[in-house]
């Protein structure tokens, strides 16, 4: 019986081909993008215990629509019905009864295959600290995991979940209020000043309109897609599951652009976000929320005196950065 319901599960899947792939089919607007420039201009959500944002499958389906801009200011859009949002939860709701949704919804990750050329020399020079700090300084940024993590050049950290896909909190490339973020420009593994791959370019830019208009701290995630991969290698990801995981970001309370780590037991307060303990500051939005095998399954976004929470990788949330890799 099992197996006749996942069949019908991963048919019900593949059925959706052709509207799903509405979430990558973008569409070009005359409208012009509207860009902030400068660095540390990122403006991250309001912190609350319980945002309350209207969640009908109508309401779904319109946060769930995508827009991309590009270094131009050229911007696009992209859209899913209610009927393919609908049928696709109801296969992911099938799959997480039987317990497969973290087998089929993650991605492994990719060794580098371009070698560092470390440069330059480490300088001295927002998320909260939660009692003690217990992060620790990550020094080693050319190897498996950190290789992955990046400072992005508005002051947010992100991480590589395909050769040239970066994976970040929608704040980090847009204010939620109809304007992107100019510099958004990736250096894998920085380390201080020293930038072992060097500052790669970003091309692309995409995120949820529910962010990008409103400011809707469920649909708060973001791909950046650069000019070309920094390395050539990813870190795994996929949907969150629960467990001891750890936020590595580039924190603006310490030497700049340095990198740092905390770890700690996460817990989901909704369908959408994951909270925990663990230390951050402004400048670690967008950091990867990696489990105790460095899968990213979640976003940091948020902090206040008590937790820090990020945006939770759902099958939903999985699925449609899939969709938006593949336009770009």
């Amino acid at each position: 019986m099992k197996l006749r319901i996942l069949s019908l599960s991963i048919m019900g899947l593949c059925s959706l081909g052709v509207q799903a792939s509405d979430l990558s089919q973008f569409t070009e607007i005359s409208q012009k993008a509207n860009f902030i420039d400068g660095v540390n201009v990122v403006q991250p959500p309001e912190f609350t215990n319980d945002p309350t944002f209207s969640d009908s499958i109508v309401d779904r389906a319109d946060a769930m629509g995508a827009i991309a801009v590009d270094r131009d200011g050229n911007q696009s859009t992209a859209e899913i019905s209610e009927d393919a949002l609908r049928a696709l939860e109801d296969a992911v709701k099938t799959l997480d009864e039987l317990g497969l949704d973290a087998t089929l919804f993650t991605t492994p990750e990719k060794d580098a295959t371009i070698k560092p050329k470390v440069t330059g020399e480490e300088e001295d020079v927002q998320g909260v600290v939660i009692g003690r700090d217990d992060r620790t300084r990550i020094t080693r940024t050319t190897v498996s995991p950190y290789n992955y993590i990046g400072h992005i050049s508005v002051g947010c950290t992100g991480t590589l979940i395909g050769s040239k896909y970066v994976l970040t909190a929608g704040h980090c490339v847009a204010n939620g209020r109809g304007s992107w973020y100019k510099k958004l420009d990736f250096a894998a593994g920085q380390n201080g000043s020293a930038k072992p791959w060097g500052t790669t370019g970003w091309k692309t830019a995409i995120t949820t309109k529910a962010w990008f208009n409103n400011r809707n701290s469920n649909y708060d995630y973001a791909l950046i897609v650069l000019q070309k991969a920094p390395h050539g290698g990813y870190s795994g990801w996929g949907v969150y599951s629960g467990g001891t995981h750890s936020v590595t970001g580039y924190p603006g309370d310490k030497t700049h652009w340095t990198l740092w780590t905390d770890s700690g037991k996460t817990n989901t307060i909704s369908s959408y976000r994951v909270c925990y303990t663990m230390d951050t500051a402004g400048g670690e939005s967008g950091s990867g929320i990696r489990d105790t095998r460095n899968y990213v399954r979640g976003i940091h976004t948020t902090g206040s005196s008590s937790r820090n929470c990020g945006t939770r990788l759902t099958s939903t949330v999985y699925n449609t950065l899939k969709q938006w890799i593949s336009s770009y």
